[in-house]
């Protein structure tokens, strides 16, 4: 795996080193391109106004690559976007998000003063866009938005998590979508690039300003027990759900209490995650070539009614098993 490390600013400086490093080629300081020894592709930066800038990430890679952000002393938040044909990995206090795809969530939001890690998928599009925006500016609207309470309100990063991890939006989805097939060498693309960012980032505000106000901060310790949790789930899936009761006792707290902070960490239920994850392996056993029929395997995931297998595969990826079904020959 090669190495690269960089860090954000909201001018175009800090590209320098990351191109170097890369062995890309740095035009107009604002596109890279990607070595064909890594792959083919490019990311593009700009600055939007004062205080706001924005990262395009558009590349498919031939090697596997971990990208390193230092933290610098630069006061941002981090709008990571993403739409990615494969799940990407960002890596925050040693904890792995995956993100981008159909299957994940796609929409994270860190905070510049924490490091963290960006692993793309190998030969896979990664479809990436990343508003930088300066802190000044988000507080500014949080404080200028009174319906709650402003401290339970503010932008802030728990120690070992993410501030927020979620689904991207339809309205943001489109917009994204809009980019995905322009080249950033037409004249007109920079202009296009701004105006669809600074939507992106007034979608954001507007989903920001409707949300319930978190109920309580999570602890450390409260996050590293339900992250074990979440790692025994994902370890376990050739398996039946194992109890909440048995969960809950894993994570040393109360079945509602674990509910709920399951749920405020990962944006899902411990249930359907597992579902979640569940089905997102089914379909690389479905198209893996290695199976003879559907009922291999069902037993192979532990279920026993192929009609239960096939609504929640439904539900999950809006198709049949048997239409991403690869029989083996």
């Amino acid at each position: 795996m090669k190495k690269f490390t960089h860090f954000y600013s909201l001018t175009p400086e800090w590209q320098h080193h990351l191109a170097k490093e890369m062995n890309g080629e740095l035009i107009d300081n604002k596109i890279i391109v990607i070595p064909k020894s890594l792959g083919q592709g490019h990311s593009y930066f700009t600055q939007i106004t004062p205080g706001i800038s924005v990262l395009l990430m558009d590349f498919v890679l031939n090697e596997s690559v971990k990208i390193n952000r230092i933290k610098s002393d630069n006061q941002l938040y981090i709008l990571h976007f993403d739409l990615s044909e494969n799940a990407n990995v960002i890596k925050i206090n040693n904890i792995d998000y995956k993100i981008g795809s159909y299957d994940n969530l796609g929409l994270a939001i860190i905070d510049n003063k924490i490091e963290s890690s960006f692993k793309p998928a190998i030969n896979k599009r990664t479809l990436a866009l990343r508003l930088l925006v300066d802190k000044k500016l988000l507080d500014g609207f949080l404080k200028n938005h009174p319906s709650e309470e402003f401290s339970k309100r503010k932008i802030k990063v728990p120690k070992n998590s993410l501030y927020y991890y979620d689904n991207i939006d339809s309205n943001s989805i489109l917009l994204i979508r809009s980019i995905k097939d322009k080249s950033v060498f037409d004249i007109n693309f920079n202009s296009h690039l701004k105006g669809i960012s600074l939507k992106l980032l007034g979608n954001f505000l507007n989903r920001y300003e409707n949300s319930k106000a978190v109920e309580n901060e999570v602890t450390e310790l409260e996050i590293e027990a339900i992250t074990k949790t979440k790692t025994y789930l994902l370890n376990n899936l050739y398996n039946p759900f194992p109890s909440i009761s048995f969960l809950s006792e894993m994570a040393g707290m109360s079945p509602s209490k674990y509910k709920m902070l399951f749920k405020k960490s990962f944006s899902s239920t411990p249930n359907n995650f597992f579902i979640k994850e569940k089905m997102m392996l089914a379909n690389k056993f479905l198209q893996s070539g290695d199976y003879t029929t559907l009922t291999e395997i069902i037993y192979e995931l532990n279920y026993t009614k192929l009609s239960y297998f096939c609504s929640k595969y439904y539900d999950q990826f809006h198709r049949k098993p048997s239409d991403d079904f690869i029989k083996k020959i």
